[in-house]
């Protein structure tokens, strides 16, 4: 039974085809997700069902048509932003984390429409900050080439500056509204920001009064230095793939990032950690294996898999046949590590030990895309336990492979059982995303500093 006093935090990531690349090509399932107000609203009122702390809306700024194979949500994707606000205009209490390229976008702009949603949702958002790593973004935003990563992070630094300088711009009660006297602002309580940086000039203030929740959550993810670092001094969630380190290496990675706090004068609850976790369940474990191997078995590796393939065994395997079963080709006990591992993982996936050369290839091509997780409601809870108990995860980003099966799937099946063990709430405590996360609501930077002033005259 978990500690009470540690609740864990689960967010539900859209991908509106399914994560699974092959799950649109399952009979009767969407393929229009990515346009289909109805798929997308479902998605967002399931997770609210199911008690989600938030439903995060991920983002890419072009349309790769050549990964349609590989993952055809990299071709079409919503913006965010405004799928962050018809979300917010049919849930109630979910959190809506919304994905902003800040490579490409203007902190004015972005701060201005964040504060919006975050008063038309009652202060249900938070902002997921990205530097973007797809080169092709340069030429759709007039510029000749794609920054390198840490003029990309010094951007990135300076623009969250900005935002949080923007959100505080005005007062909590600088809209007086005062009929008697007329008059409808306090000047003294909206504030210019006089931003001056290497990369931004901004004056301010917001012509949108502080949100609701007076600073957004900040969310960010990577796992180079710099994005460490911002997220240590920034962000209030840490999103994480943990998939390639496994159980030892997730502790270690959340352990460096819980570490990094302090040098910004914030604690280990201050952050958390949030790692992606793609679940197959069904009501039994033979259920869900059939499911998975259906979904493996239409996808795509092509001529390029059975290639990486070859190199991770150290022989061409581009002729073997895909129904051969791996042990009658390959002498496993001569295997390199990263192949063992490559094969204990297919094992694992689909629950048996004579895995064919098509089963792995599969496995390869996927792996490292989350961890995965396949099994029966109480197998899958074992695993999110085990992580969340042991120094691995604050909680879970949960990517269902079909939409919207997968959803409707974790929510009835894995959150009862989650619920049961005292790991998942039974209903929401709070009614914004800093409430679901177990975040104080900060105080107006420029209230403080005004209060300063004061006492020391």
């Amino acid at each position: 039974m978990s500690d009470l006093s540690r609740r864990m935090h689960l967010g539900l990531t859209i991908w509106p085809t399914g994560f699974h690349p092959a799950a649109w090509r399952i009979p009767g399932a969407p393929s229009d997700g990515n346009s289909n107000p109805a798929l997308l609203q479902q998605a967002a009122r399931s997770a609210e069902r199911g008690l989600f702390d938030f439903f995060f809306i991920g983002d890419r700024l072009v349309g790769l048509t050549g990964s349609q194979f590989a993952a055809p949500n990299e071709v079409l994707r919503p913006e965010a932003l405004t799928l962050a606000s018809n979300i917010a205009g049919v849930t109630e209490r979910i959190g809506l984390i919304t994905t902003i390229n800040t490579t490409y976008s203007d902190p004015y702009n972005v701060a201005r429409a964040t504060a919006t949603i975050d008063h038309l949702s009652r202060g249900r958002v938070g902002l997921n900050i990205v530097t973007g790593k797809n080169a092709e973004a340069a030429r759709n935003f007039g510029r000749d080439q794609h920054w390198d990563n840490d003029r990309r992070y010094d951007w990135a630094t300076e623009y969250i500056q900005v935002l949080r300088l923007l959100w505080d711009s005005w007062e909590d009660d600088a809209r007086i509204a005062n009929p008697g006297t007329g008059q409808f602002v306090d000047p003294e309580r909206v504030h210019r920001i006089d931003f001056r940086g290497e990369f931004f000039s901004v004056d301010g203030p917001l012509n949108v009064e502080r949100p609701v929740q007076g600073q957004l959550p900040i969310v960010n993810a990577g796992a180079s230095e710099r994005s460490r670092e911002l997220g240590a001094e920034y962000s209030d969630l840490r999103f994480t793939n943990s998939s390639q380190l496994g159980l030892a290496g997730a502790r270690a990675y959340y352990a460096d990032l819980k570490s990094r706090l302090p040098k910004y004068g914030r604690e280990a609850a201050d952050q958390l950690v949030i790692p992606g976790m793609a679940i197959y369940v069904e009501e039994t474990e033979r259920e869900a294996r059939t499911a998975y191997a259906t979904l493996q078995g239409l996808l795509e590796t092509g001529p390029a898999g059975r290639a990486q393939l070859s190199e991770v065994f150290g022989t061409d395997l581009t002729e073997t046949r895909g129904d051969a079963p791996l042990d009658d080709v390959i002498e496993l006990a001569d295997l390199a590590p990263e192949a063992r591992r490559l094969v204990q993982s297919a094992r694992e996936l689909y629950g048996r030990d004579g895995v064919t050369v098509a089963e792995v290839t599969a496995t390869l091509v996927r792996n490292g895309l989350f961890k995965e997780v396949v099994g029966s409601p109480t197998q899958v809870a074992d695993v999110l336990e085990e992580w969340f108990e042991t120094g691995a995860a604050d909680g879970f980003m949960i990517f269902p492979p079909r939409v919207p099966h997968g959803i409707e799937a974790f929510v009835d099946l894995v959150v009862p059982e989650l619920q049961r063990r005292g790991l998942h709430h039974r209903e929401y405590a709070g009614t914004t995303l800093r409430d679901h996360l177990g975040l104080q609501r900060p105080r107006n930077q420029f209230a403080v500093t005004a209060e300063r002033a004061a006492v020391s005259e």
